[in-house]
This record gives C-alpha cells, sequence and structure tokens, in this order.
C-alpha cells in the first residue's frame, strides 16, 4: 500500500491496536474491507467498464487534489486498523505481523478494488526503508508513523539533469552553516514532489567531485522550506507524474541529516533496492492485468490462430511467471544470487515483461493503436506502449540492473568509471 502527508499531523500520536493472538487475519480484514472497498471482479469482461490497460501513475486527467484526500482517508483507516505497516514495528507505526499473516491479509486484500493510494508509495517504499535503517529514533518517531497512515507524503530527491545512471556524479552542494547546511542545485524526474512534504535529498558536503559517492550526504528535506521551488514535468503519456526541483539556499537543519555526514551513498542503496524490490508489487499501480487483456486482444482480433501471435501469448505468459516466481523466491528461499543482486533481476524481469507484451499489442492492433475509433479495448494501448519507458528508468536504468546483476551476482569485473577534466561523467 502507498502513502501521503498533512502537516497538522505530521507528529500524529494515533496508536496500531493490538489485537488477541486468536483472532483471524482473514475475519478482520474482510471486515475492514466489506463497507469501504466494492468488491473485484476477477474476470476481464470484454466490452464492459473502463477498458484502461495503465494504472494511477500514467492516468491523465486525474483531480489529483482530490484523490489524494480520498487516499488519505482510506490510509487513516486502514493504519489505525493494524493494516497498514503489516511488517513494521509497533513503536513507529506497524504491526508486526509474520510473513504468514501478511500473506494472508494480501490475498484478502485482492478480492477488492481498493482506492488510489500510489502518492504514498515512495514514501512508505523508498524513504521508510531508509529511515528505519539509517535513521535516529527522532527522526523515526517524526515520519514513520507519518508516512504510513497516510498524514505524510515522501518524494526521492536523487537525479539530476546532469546525473542520471551515474548518480555519484551529482552536484548539488550542501555547505555547512552555523546549526545547519546551505543547499544549492536542481534536482529532476522526482516522482509526486508536488505533492510531498518531506524529501529524501541526496547532496554533496565535499567539493573534490573526484571522491564521488564518498563526498555525498543524505537529508530529509522539508518540501515548504524557503528556496525549495518544485515545477511538474508534462510526459508524453499525457500527465505530469515527474517534477524537476529547484534548491537556492535551501536550510537544512543537522538533525535533518539522514545517517552519517559523507555516507550518504549507504543510504541511497537503501532506498534504491527497495525501490527495486517493489517494481513486482505495483503492478495496480502501473498497468491492469495487461496479460489476460493481452489474451483476450487476441481473441477478439480474430488472430488466436496465427502461430506467430499465438507464440507472443506464451512467451508472454512465461515472461510474467518468471516474475512471480522470482519475487516468490526472494521472499521464502533466496538463492545465493538472489541475496546478491535479486531486486536487480525482478526488476528487470518485470519492466522487460510489460516492455514486451506492450510491444506485442501493438503489433497485433497495427495501425489501430494510432487512433481513437471508439472501440473499446483498442487504442487504450497506447498508453501502455508509451508508459512503459518509463519504469526501464525508474529505480536505475536497464543498464544500471545489468552491471549489478554482473557484478554482485556473477563476480564480473566492474565497469570503468570514465574521467574527464571537466569533472567525472
Amino acid at each position: 500500500m502507498a502513502n501521503v502527508v498533512n502537516r497538522s499531523a505530521l507528529d500524529s500520536s494515533s496508536q496500531v491496536p493490538s489485537h488477541d493472538a486468536g483472532d483471524s487475519i482473514a475475519t478482520r480484514a474482510r471486515e475492514f474491507f466489506l463497507p469501504r472497498c466494492p468488491t473485484r471482479s476477477t474476470d476481464v469482461v470484454w466490452g464492459e467498464g473502463d477498458d484502461s490497460v495503465v494504472g494511477s501513475v500514467f492516468a491523465v486527467g486525474r483531480v489529483e487534489s482530490e484523490e489524494v484526500d480520498e487516499a488519505r482517508t482510506f490510509q487513516r483507516e486502514l493504519h489505525d486498523a493494524g493494516f497498514a505497516w503489516l511488517r513494521g514495528s509497533r513503536r513507529n507505526g506497524g504491526s508486526e505481523l509474520s510473513r504468514e499473516e501478511c500473506q494472508i491479509f494480501l490475498d484478502v486484500a485482492r478480492d477488492f478494488q481498493l482506492p488510489d493510494t500510489s502518492c504514498f508509495y515512495v514514501g512508505q517504499q523508498i524513504l521508510s526503508p531508509a529511515i528505519v535503517a539509517h535513521g535516529t529514533q527522532a527522526q523515526k518517531d517524526r515520519w514513520l508513523r507519518p508516512l504510513w497512515r497516510g498524514d505524510a507524503i515522501g518524494c526521492q530527491l536523487f537525479s539530476e539533469p546532469s546525473a542520471g545512471s551515474d548518480l555519484p556524479s551529482l552536484l548539488t552542494r550542501a555547505r555547512k552553516v552555523e546549526g545547519g547546511w546551505s543547499i544549492q542545485g536542481q534536482k529532476v524526474w522526482s516522482s509526486g514532489a508536488h505533492l510531498s512534504d518531506v524529501g529524501e535529498l541526496l547532496a554533496r558536503t565535499h567539493d573534490d567531485v573526484s571522491l564521488r559517492h564518498k563526498g555525498l550526504t543524505m537529508f530529509l528535506l522539508d518540501m515548504t522550506s524557503p528556496g525549495v521551488t518544485v515545477r511538474p514535468l508534462r510526459q508524453m503519456t499525457g500527465n505530469s507524474h515527474f517534477c524537476e526541483v529547484f534548491l537556492d539556499d535551501v536550510f537544512v537543519a543537522d538533525e535533518d541529516v539522514l545517517g552519517d555526514v559523507g555516507a550518504g551513498w549507504s543510504v541511497a542503496l537503501t532506498s534504491l533496492n527497495s525501490e527495486r524490490d517493489g517494481f513486482a508489487g505495483i503492478d495496480d499501480q502501473l498497468f491492469l492485468q495487461p496479460l489476460p487483456r493481452f489474451i483476450q486482444l487476441v481473441e477478439m482480433s480474430g488472430k488466436g490462430k496465427d502461430p506467430l501471435v499465438r507464440s507472443d501469448v506464451v512467451r508472454s505468459y512465461i515472461d510474467f511467471r518468471i516474475v512471480e516466481l522470482l519475487a516468490s523466491r526472494m521472499e521464502t528461499n533466496p538463492s545465493e544470487m538472489l541475496t546478491a543482486a535479486g531486486s536487480s533481476l525482478v526488476k528487470l524481469a518485470s519492466t522487460n515483461a510489460n516492455f514486451d507484451l506492450a510491444q506485442r499489442a501493438a503489433t497485433v492492433l497495427g495501425v489501430g493503436i494510432t487512433a481513437d475509433s471508439g472501440m473499446w479495448g483498442r487504442y487504450c494501448w497506447s498508453r501502455m506502449v508509451l508508459g512503459v519507458f518509463a519504469p526501464r528508468i525508474a529505480g536505475g536504468t536497464d543498464q544500471v540492473q545489468r552491471n549489478l546483476i554482473a557484478e554482485r551476482a556473477l563476480g564480473l569485473p566492474r565497469e570503468p568509471v570514465a574521467r574527464t577534466t571537466g569533472g567525472v561523467t
């Protein structure tokens, strides 16, 4: 589940209720969902309802303020029922459920159509793990419960115009001043920054750029601080989910340094690995049942007897099944390779599965994908064809994932880093 921030509630003291050990997780979960959420149909009926194959991340024409308000209400109720942060510590707003109890809850949740809570994803799945692993107790007390209760929205401030895949070459500078740091620079591709209350900001605290990752420090940035300017970016999908963020002498207190000064890279790795782990589990936010929809498209288009098209269906089925099995194996019994680079393997397999399926759907549709004829289940695929490029960049590009797999799992030599007189590239 994902989450957001109401500044008046950042120090919320609401508690996750305790339950007798004999309570049934499944029963309590159904009792929570039934009065709030419609049941989800397990079958996609061709020609009925909305034909979208993209989720909330790629939706166009959303009224974000209304959707965020709805998401906050649902997330607070979910949290107060003990079902928001399933594995988290009770002290910080979690429920400390076992792996088996979590699976029971998730199985029940799949039977219902849940509100769109994607605005909380970065805060919960990327920022929260970093705070848990590297934060002070004061930082945990301030942010973890609000992030998981929907009282706070978080964003990630890593990439820059000249530092994407080669993140250690970033140029945003944090200069030491009395009581804290003054930060100057620019970030880009920050999902949901225009909605966020707190940003996980990676900045350079040493002038020598040749230090690369050794000269970086992580900060928890109040997004309402003077000098912070957020500008949403229009994407080719039509929405403005990504943002660029300008930092003009923004003050951040010493108490908001996340981890040790100069150790920001280890904090960043915690967040990046958590983001990659989550790719297999956020399909409802990215794409909506693309495999069964693709199979139906093949059937309804009359191309089900074409051996090449049938081969594409089988290949897509195998691709998605591999993603499921990899994610399950990582949870239950990870091998040495999965322990070393499982996050990258899952992320790469997931993005490839969706990308290849989108291209196969476009082949089936032909020119029908280029214009909206009003026919159900056809033109909707255009948004997936455009959207599948974003996951290939988010959380580290495909090339970065392959390097990580090669180096960490296969033991191949590290790729050399080119250095120029103008800085590190």
